[in-house]
């Protein structure tokens, strides 16, 4: 359950700074709403997770989904470009994440 937890807590965050985007300059009331509570969700999820998996552990793995997660979305639902090298090191990342949990 625990890493159902984790997983959960990365979604909120990718989906918290998509939201963060919208905000356009704090004139936005409700995208502020949705990227308070989006974050307050991640964070809950986050500290469960943390109850079973060590800290460290936890928030490599969270930041990993966080930082994957809207650099995918940012390339398809916000037209950014990665170069070749940047794909590289999400990848490095990603392979970082999947060690530490084949690990836990």
């Amino acid at each position: 359950m625990a890493w159902l937890f984790l997983a959960l807590a990365g979604i909120e965050e990718v989906i918290s700074v998509v939201v963060m985007k919208q905000i356009d300059g704090w004139k936005r009331k409700w995208p502020i709403a949705l990227m308070v509570g989006g974050f307050a969700c991640s964070f809950f999820f986050l500290s469960k997770a943390m109850q079973v998996i060590p800290a460290g552990v936890a928030y490599a793995i969270w930041t990993a989904i966080g930082t994957i997660g809207i650099s995918i979305v940012g390339v398809f639902l916000f037209r950014e470009k990665l170069n070749s090298l940047q794909w590289v090191f999400l990848a490095c990342i990603l392979i970082g994440a999947i060690g530490l949990r084949a690990a836990a």
